[in-house]
This record gives structure tokens, sequence and C-alpha cells, in this order.
């Protein structure tokens, strides 16, 4: 008997333990540091995705003549709370019962991130997609690495009077023949940036390369003078904004702005017949095999969304998608998505316009 009474309680002993254990547990409850990986990844590809689909949109609906809308995700703020309970309930057995003590635990997680979004509009609109891309930061982008047959054709209107093509109007072939020197001359590190400071601005100016320079440099820098129509000897040249140069010294050049690019992007929408035939798009299709008109963007269209996608979005009852496959497009969206944080002048709004829970 004493036997079985003793077992009784060290039974309850260790119980007693445990309830001590799960007291302190609930009471030391914290949010792990580890949260903070999972949630800027987590919300940082939903945002991502979320931009890349807006900007899809905004593409596919300017090519249909309606109106881009854009909403901003200005803040994310995520709030946890945990809380932990324990009890214990112990009873003195008038007989040997080892079911005498009692033990409970509860627990509690709650996350509750709120989501701020902002409208551009007003001067934030006007300065982040009408003003032109400032020629000088043209070649800084190709300063930076990214490839002059990217940058050029997509955010150059023309060059000294060389046009790019506009609303499927081809290119002039020596454009392109300007795209393809300069493509060279960048991948042989034979083409520089220098600033100037003047009283009034800072003035750009493009460097080619001369001193120990291979025969084949030089033979593009030539072709690069005759293009630019600049005068002969010249081995850097200012960048300015215009149609027509001043001096034989100078690169004039109209870039276009972000809506302008957008609407280029949307001429290479498939668009569907019916809404072609109903004149609900802007006109202007690429031929294939036409290098002169070919779109910087392949955008396919169709009734189900497919499931290898880049970006998909749906409208007017299509879907419309740039396919995963299709690397040079997905490139030059790319580039679109990190002109828009270049363009992104304006400040934003101290008060939010819109806040929502998320769930």
């Amino acid at each position: 008997m004493s036997n079985l009474v003793s077992k009784v309680f060290r039974r309850q002993h260790l119980r007693i333990i445990s309830a001590v254990v799960l007291l302190s547990l609930s009471s030391c409850a914290s949010v792990s540091p580890q949260r903070i990986t999972t949630d800027r990844m987590d919300y940082g590809q939903v945002v991502a995705d979320s931009w890349k689909r807006q900007t899809l949109l905004n593409v596919v609906r300017l090519r249909y003549s309606d109106a881009p809308v854009f909403l901003d995700v200005s803040s994310i703020i995520n709030s946890y709370s945990v809380a932990g309970k324990a009890s214990a309930l112990a009873r003195l057995p008038e007989r040997t019962d080892p079911n005498v003590f009692e033990i409970g635990a509860e627990g509690a997680w709650s996350n509750t991130p709120t989501v701020t979004y902002q409208p551009l509009m007003g001067d934030r609109f006007t300065k982040s997609l009408l003003q032109p891309v400032p020629p000088a930061s043209v070649f800084q982008l190709i300063q930076g690495g990214w490839p002059a047959d990217l940058v050029l054709p997509t955010v150059v209107g023309s060059i000294n009077g060389l046009r790019n093509s506009s609303m499927g109007i081809g290119a002039e072939p020596r454009f392109y023949q300007l795209v393809e020197v300069l493509t060279r001359i960048q991948r042989n590190a034979g083409l520089g940036i220098r600033v100037e400071s003047r009283k009034d601005s800072n003035s750009i100016m493009v460097v080619m390369r001369r001193d120990g320079a291979n025969d084949a440099l030089i033979k593009d820098a030539l072709l690069v003078q005759e293009l630019l129509n600049l005068e002969a000897g010249v081995s850097e040249f200012e960048i300015g904004y215009g149609l027509v140069p001043k001096t034989k010294h100078e690169v004039a050049m109209l870039s276009r702005s972000m809506l302008e690019i957008m609407l280029q992007l949307g001429l290479g929408i498939d668009i569907p017949t019916e809404h072609t035939k109903d004149g609900r798009v802007l006109t202007g299709k690429w031929k294939a095999g036409d290098v002169a008109t070919k779109p910087l963007v392949h955008i396919y269209s169709g009734r189900q969304r497919p499931d290898d996608v880049y970006a998909a979005v749906p409208y007017k009852g299509y879907w419309y998608w740039i396919d995963d496959k299709d690397i040079a497009s997905k490139r030059t969206f790319t580039f679109l998505l990190i002109l828009f944080s270049l363009a992104e002048t304006g400040q934003p709004s101290s008060s939010p316009i819109v806040t929502v829970p998320s769930r």
C-alpha cells in the first residue's frame, strides 16, 4: 500500500513540474526574429508580382485608349501578438487516485498586416509619366551597364535626326545601324561619360576611346561620327535635348516619356481579332520579319490564362500575358519597371490616401 501511495505522489510531483514549465514558457512567449525573413520575402514577392501585373494592365489599357491607373504600395505594417495561459489544479484525494491533478494550457497568435495605398496623380503623375527621360540619363544607363541595344530602342525617339520606330511606323535603317555600332563600342569598353560643371547646370559629355584602341574600335568610332554627322576627328560630344544639334560637337536627342514608352510596348499586343474589327484599339501592327517595326515586347492574348507566364492580367474578357520563356520581352519589361523607379521624382504625401487591413 505504501509503495502505491509513493508512486502516486511521484506522478503528482512530475505533473507539478510540468505545469511549472508550461507557466514559464507561456510567460516568455515572443515572436521569433525569423519572422522578419519570412515576412520580408513573402511581402516583397507579392509587391513585385503586383507591380508587374499593374504595369502590364496599364500597357494593355493604353492600347485600348483607356486611362492608366497607378496605385503605389506606400507602406506595409505588420503587427504580431502572442499570448499564453497555463493552469494547474490539485486535489487531496480521500482515497488513492492517480487522477487528482489537472493541468491545462491555452495559446493565442494574431497577425494583422496593414497596407497603405497611394494613387499616382497630380504633380507626381506629371513628373513620373509625362516628362521625357533626360537625354543625359540615357547614356548614363549605358555607362551603368545596360546594353545600348536595349536602352536606345526603348527610350530614344530620335537622335541627331535619326528616327526610331513610333506607333507602327518603322525606324530609319541608320538608327539601328547606330544602335549596333554603339553596342559594339560599349562591349569593347570604348564608351565613357564625363560630367562638366557649368554656371547654370552640368553638362554630360560622351567620350569614345581612341588611345590604345584596336582597329575595329577606331573604325566603329569613325562610323559613329558619320552616322551622327559629327565633325571629323571628334572623339567626344555633348548630349542635349532637341531634334537638331546646334553644333557638330553636339548630339540632339528626343527621348520618350514613360507614358510614350508604355504606348510603344502596347504595339506588341496580340489583339483579339474581334476587337480589331470593332475598332476598339489604337492602330499599329508589327509585320512578321519587319525589323524596323518590331515591337519592344510580345504580349499574348487568349480566353484562358496560361500557367507558365512572367505576368498575366485579365481585361475585357481576355487574358494578356508575357511568356516566361520569352527572355527578350522579359528583359525589356523589367527595364521598364526600373525606369519607373528612376522617373519617380515626386515626394509621397505625408498622409496615407487609402489604408486597409489585410488578412
